[in-house]
């Protein structure tokens, strides 16, 4: 069959979110198999946007305007009815499911509703969910007033880490501090509450995540242990692992490189039933922080994420898996599954994004938080494997989301250089003189010793 008559027969999908580098990895393997992808893209510097998989750009407002892009996307929905949409963010993932039943009339949809959304999307319920499915996770409490955080200040050991119940529609972009003194608490849960309008926008399912969550704070760590993967409606699942060895800004941001690991047996199980228990199906990026011989849920992503490249790179094809999904092609879903946990390599290929890597290593050396000999050491490693690492940006065969890449980077040099400079160079360390004690995991629900707390 000719590339041209293939994608006559294959609906086209719809990314959104272009500046995102699992939509690029979404773009690229879903229009290397001959879906025509249209990309709604309201930046000219994002990578997706120079991908030769791109059969076609349409404008549209940012999906942090909910009420601009819901607008748009019902409006692009009528003139242009069929296309699957799959969430690309978490604010997309958001806005489908809460609109679910309008935009089934008008888009193939492979995403559950808002009460499954919100139970993975504010942390505070997903952590009750995660400890309900068997898998352990840190020692949290949701204090749900101030006289609540003024006791917490009290009686819980420092230091700890304060960070708002969900990402969704949120402007600043905070994902949450370490706080170090009992008398920093108050402040800290201060600022990382959700202002009225925020919301507002999010709606009824996601009230109760206004407030943020304290979590038990564990030495702080290069690696983040990672699982991905896709799981159908009736929890048929493949998985692969990965750590996150190398964060921007260090330690707390997202992953530059990602190496590989297998992935337990029951830690699978775990999620198996998480899925389960919560109805979700889909693409899914689970974090773990490693204590020991614990692994413990921290973080959730439900939906496409930045390092997907890796994944497919290794036979799991999560962007055509959502799409037949979305298709409702139960047979050839269910073929794709068996191939990809036939083909599903826990092999010896990484990630690594360069342009901010070595940027990163370049500003990390200059300010003195990397010796010399570290960052010979990563760029060793990093050498050791240029036979086998997957880029996000980089392919043969499409150059031009590379070249793009790097003017994203300058223009955000340009615009913001202080800004710019401080977060390549940031490394959130602990005070030299701080010793953290090993800190509590717990799998019991709410209620039971060591579970989460209010």
């Amino acid at each position: 069959m000719t590339e041209a008559a293939q994608r006559g027969r294959l609906a086209p999908a719809l990314l959104a979110d272009a500046t995102w580098y699992g939509t690029l990895a979404a773009a690229r393997d879903l229009g290397g198999r001959g879906v025509p992808i249209t990309l709604a893209c309201d930046a000219r510097l994002a990578p997706a946007r120079w991908s030769r998989f791109v059969s076609s750009i349409v404008r549209c407002p940012s999906t942090k305007d909910a009420a601009g892009f819901l607008a748009w996307l019902h409006a692009f929905g009528d003139a242009h009815p069929g296309h699957v949409l799959y969430p690309t963010s978490d604010d997309t993932a958001w806005l489908i499911a809460n609109h679910r039943e309008a935009l089934a009339h008008k888009y193939r949809l492979y995403s559950p509703g808002p009460e499954t959304f919100a139970k993975l999307l504010d942390k505070g319920r997903l952590l009750v969910e995660a400890r309900a499915a068997g898998l352990l996770t840190p020692e949290t409490w949701l204090p749900e007033s101030d006289a609540e955080v003024e006791r917490l200040s009290r009686e819980i050991e420092f230091p700890v880490f304060v960070k708002p119940r969900t990402q969704v529609m949120a402007l600043g972009g905070r994902k949450g501090g370490r706080v170090y003194e009992r008398t920093a608490l108050a402040k800290a849960c201060r600022d990382y509450r959700l202002d009225e309008e925020q919301l507002r926008r999010l709606g009824p399912h996601m009230q109760q995540a206004g407030r943020p969550l304290v979590q038990a704070l564990f030495p702080a760590r290069e690696s983040i242990y990672t699982v991905d993967g896709f799981v159908d409606r009736k929890g048929e699942m493949v998985t692969l692992g990965c750590n996150k060895v190398l964060q921007r800004p260090r330690r707390v941001g997202p992953g530059i490189i990602f190496d590989h690991a297998p992935v337990p047996p029951a830690l699978a199980e775990g999620l198996r039933r998480l899925w389960l228990n919560t109805g979700f199906h889909g693409v899914f990026d689970v974090e773990f922080v490693v204590d020991g011989d614990r692994t413990m849920l921290i973080d959730l992503n439900p939906r496409f994420y930045n390092h997907m490249a890796l994944e497919i790179e290794r036979g799991m094809p999560l962007p055509w898996l959502a799409y037949l999904g979305a298709l409702g092609d139960e047979a050839a879903l269910a073929e794709a599954l068996r191939t990809a946990q036939a083909e599903g390599r826990e092999d010896a290929r990484v990630y690594v994004h360069r342009v901010p890597t070595y940027l990163m290593l370049a500003l990390q050396r200059m300010v003195g938080n990397m010796s010399k000999e570290e960052v010979r050491t990563w760029r060793r490693w990093i050498a050791d494997r240029a036979d086998r690492v997957s880029d996000p940006v980089s392919i043969q065969g499409d150059r031009w989301p590379a070249v793009c890449d790097v003017l994203f980077h300058a223009v955000a040099f340009a615009r913001h250089p202080r800004a710019f400079l401080r977060h390549l160079a940031k490394d959130e360390r602990p005070p030299a003189t701080e010793s953290p004690a090993p800190r509590a995991a717990s799998a019991e629900p709410r209620g039971a010793p060591g579970a989460l707390r209010r």
